[in-house]
């Protein structure tokens, strides 16, 4: 099986961007990126628009952020929180940085997410960082790391969600799981307690839920918002 282009993988990174910015889970200042090889990665610029992103505006930087191309366009300013995932965890090719706003709400005022939706239980303990404050450098990328442990993501306070996955689709995948598990959260919140899936209801959940076919489902769902 032929490896994608150079210009495929920046264009998927691109409609994933564009896809979570439609969906209003990143803002003007989300990035996403795609493991290059071992020291190096694509990411949007920081200075990129996110709703009318292009290829031209990814750009590649090596783990220390500068530029492998050439140029001077400079990543985000917190590229640290995916050099640093991914230094540590050699199996992880994509991880994104999203704003979004029911998982935001909940750290905020110290909820805990609990498994409300069958695709959450695939998110791990959902740990939270306690710091609203930017991961841009690599001691705090480095804190960041330490707190998601092998969870799929990591919650910052008051900031918002860090997903990594294996492939562009399972990051994506995780991503929206974990708003939409915070939004049902939350609406029910407002109702009563939530139901939370037993450990015996996540498992079975898991069992089914990690599958290639129902990321690229999720993905495409998404996709077609923006075709």
């Amino acid at each position: 099986m032929l490896k994608p282009s150079e210009e495929a993988i920046k264009q998927e990174l691109v409609d994933a961007i564009r896809m979570l910015e439609r969906a209003e889970y990143i803002d003007h200042n989300g990035h996403c990126s795609v493991r290059r090889d071992e020291s190096s990665f694509y990411i949007n610029s920081g200075g990129s628009m996110r709703a009318a992103l292009t290829v031209e505006d990814i750009v590649t930087v090596d783990l220390d952020g500068k530029p492998v191309d050439g140029g001077n366009v400079k990543p985000p300013l917190e590229f640290p929180i995916h050099a640093e995932v991914y230094r540590a965890r050699p199996k992880i090719g994509a991880v994104f940085h999203t704003h979004p706003q029911w998982s935001t709400y909940l750290t905020m005022t110290g909820v805990q997410q609990k498994v409300v939706y069958a695709q959450a239980s695939l998110l791990g303990d959902m740990p939270v960082m306690d710091s609203p404050m930017s991961v841009n450098s690599r001691a705090i990328g480095e804190k960041m790391v330490a707190v998601m442990g092998d969870n799929p993501i990591v919650m910052l306070k008051a900031h918002g969600v860090v997903a990594a996955g294996e492939t562009v689709l399972e990051c994506f995948a995780y991503a929206a799981y974990v708003e939409e598990n915070a939004r049902r959260q939350y609406m029910a919140l407002q109702i009563g307690e939530p139901y939370v899936f037993s450990d015996e209801e996540q498992a079975a959940c898991r069992q089914k839920l990690r599958s290639p076919s129902l990321f690229k489902k999720t993905w495409d769902h998404y996709r077609s918002k923006i075709a």
